[in-house]
């Protein structure tokens, strides 16, 4: 607040030239008068919304460091999902010499991405339990005070078991699970296709993450969202076709060496699980085990293509006989297997499994089985995404129609709001004779209130910190004496209530000194009316000063007029040094 001056002596005439000067920046002038009366009820308000938008920023900051660490885990969670199956493309046959080995190169690889993809992992679990710890502090910032939902969040966030619930699936889908297998060495096994049933559970639980974090960030209508939301009508089939694909690869691997076994076994007697463990896994005893069943019969037995007298093959391969012929179980070669794979995956589960001619093996069924739900529930996923999408779009258009319907019709409601506001203000013999400028900033302040039957506005005694403009229905006043009533009015359309507030925002009263409603008004039907605060009118007078030289006294103008002249003298100095300081430099 700038000091005011003694012994200022100013006509009258000259307070209107002062005040239209463009540098006096008069809002934050008049700001500064009106903030110097006001109550400590007021400066603890001003103190509660600094705290509360410091708040947010802390919040927003936080948002961005969530969404930060948002990206890189979903990259990582892409990386991961694309890296898991190929743990199933590593054992290769050597139908020579009716053994497989573990493809080292591949394997080792795989476990040093897979190792590096589940640190992201892990450290996303600390992460949901740091969020967790502090979600229900941030509830009281981020959610309305009061709200229906704010009981429910804090009780969920103290439920421990609830967060232990939410906690599991991350914990199942970081588990380090292949890496043991591949440490401990029981890959070597012939039965070491059980461990693979693991492949399917955590692929679809880093799926189904990595999907809902995708499908949430391309709920915002941007350009790069807008192509990752139709890369995510076509993500979940080529998620489930490449690990349809790489488990049938490995479970036709898994059918050859279950035909040795049941050969070796039925002719040449040599059974059990610890002996066929590692029979067939090649290795220096290879050529021993070779010697102790016949080998050619072993290969007319598990042969793979017809021969010229032959019909039919001698085992039912069902449907891995494909994979068995096109020799891609005998193939290093990575990227050409997964797509052949992938491009197996995608023909069955597009066509619901309806192509698959399957044997009489129960996993192999239950695989088939698996194959054809999965392709249905995509298919009715990818369909109810398209329904709903243009289901969205159907209703943005009719939105957009109906805003264009009755778009005319707010503006001229607009327009008539503002034709009651100014009627109504000029109905104030105080304001009757005011320029229009003047009058819209007091309908910027003007706000539309409603009262139901036999409510109370004011009550006598109270103070009167609002002025009403009643616009629609009826409402009563009267004063009361000892408990009898001594005079009533009735107050209907067009009236207004409150004058006596225009005189103390004239003489620039403190809200201690906000006059007494001498009588009490009361809503005999339901009444519409415009209402502007105390505090409101006194800052619109306080910014129009000039405007009532006849209502003001003097002391107070020549305080606004000194006011006045010690900014504007303040702003051209200012103006000048800094043009100086320009021609310097």
């Amino acid at each position: 607040m700038s000091k005011p001056v003694k012994d200022v002596s100013i006509e009258l005439s000259e307070l209107e030239q002062i005040a239209k000067w463009p540098e006096l920046e008069l809002e934050q002038s008049t700001s500064t008068c009106a903030k110097s009366t006001e109550p400590e009820v007021d400066r603890s308000i001003s103190v509660t919304k600094k705290w509360i938008e410091l708040k947010e920023a802390v919040v927003v900051r936080g948002r961005h460091h969530r969404s930060k660490w948002d990206m890189t885990f979903a990259i990582s969670s892409a990386f991961a999902v694309f890296i898991d199956p190929l743990i199933c493309y590593a054992p290769v046959l050597i139908d020579d010499s009716t053994c497989y080995y573990w493809d080292q190169r591949l394997m080792w690889t795989f476990f040093g991405l897979r190792s590096a993809a589940d640190l992201f992992y892990a450290t996303d679990i600390f992460v949901f339990l740091s969020r967790s710890r502090a979600e229900p502090f941030g509830i009281s910032w981020t959610r309305i005070i009061g709200g229906p939902h704010t009981k429910i969040c804090k009780m969920l966030n103290g439920k421990k078991t609830l967060r232990f619930l939410r906690i599991l699936p991350r914990i199942c889908a970081a588990l380090p699970i292949l890496q043991v297998i591949i440490l401990s060495g029981k890959y070597t096994s012939v039965d070491n296709n059980e461990f693979f049933y693991l492949i399917p559970i955590q692929y679809t639980l880093r799926a189904i993450r990595l999907y809902r974090r995708l499908n949430r960030s391309s709920n915002i209508e941007t350009t790069v969202r807008r192509l990752l939301k139709a890369v995510l009508d076509f993500l979940p089939f080529i998620l489930a076709a490449h690990l349809f694909g790489a488990l049938w690869y490995i479970f036709a691997v898994g059918r050859k060496i279950g035909c040795w076994q049941e050969h070796v076994c039925k002719f040449d007697g040599i059974c059990g699980r610890e002996t066929l463990d590692c029979f067939f896994y090649c290795s220096s005893s290879t050529p021993a085990n070779n010697m102790k069943f016949n080998g050619s019969l072993l290969q007319k037995s598990c042969a793979v293509q017809l021969s010229e007298n032959v019909s039919t093959l001698p085992f039912d391969f069902g449907i891995y006989i494909y994979a068995l012929q096109s020799d891609m179980t005998r193939s290093r070669g990575l990227p050409v297997k997964m797509l052949q794979c992938l491009w197996w995956g995608l023909r069955n589960l597009s066509s619901f499994g309806s192509n698959l001619q399957t044997s009489f093996f129960m996993d192999e069924i239950i695989f088939s089985i698996l194959i054809s739900i999965s392709g249905l529930a995509l298919f009715l996923v990818y369909l109810n995404a398209r329904v709903q999408g243009s289901q969205k779009i159907l209703d943005q258009l009719n939105l957009r129609e109906k805003m264009r319907r009755i778009y005319p019709q707010i503006i001229n409601q607009m327009r008539t709001m503002c034709r009651l506001r100014l009627d109504s203000l000029k109905k104030v013999p105080m304001l009757k004779n005011k320029d229009e400028k003047m009058l819209q900033a007091i309908c910027e302040h003007l706000k539309p209130v409603t009262y139901g039957e036999d409510i109370y506005i004011i009550r006598e005694g109270e103070p009167l910190r609002k002025m009403i403009f009643i616009t629609q229905g009826t409402a009563l006043t009267y004063t009361t004496i000892k408990g009898g009533t001594n005079v009533c009015k009735c107050l209907e359309k067009s009236d207004f209530y409150g004058e006596e507030l225009l005189n103390w925002a004239f003489k620039f009263g403190s809200f201690s000194e906000l006059p007494i409603s001498p009588t009490t008004v009361v809503s005999q039907t339901k009444v519409e009316a415009f209402s502007i605060r105390a505090n409101h009118l006194k800052s619109v007078v306080a910014q129009f000063w000039w405007r009532f030289q006849k209502e003001l006294p003097r002391s107070q103008l020549e305080h606004f007029s000194a006011s006045c002249l010690q900014k504007y003298w303040r702003h051209h100095k200012l103006t000048k040094n800094t043009g100086s300081k320009e021609k310097r430099e």
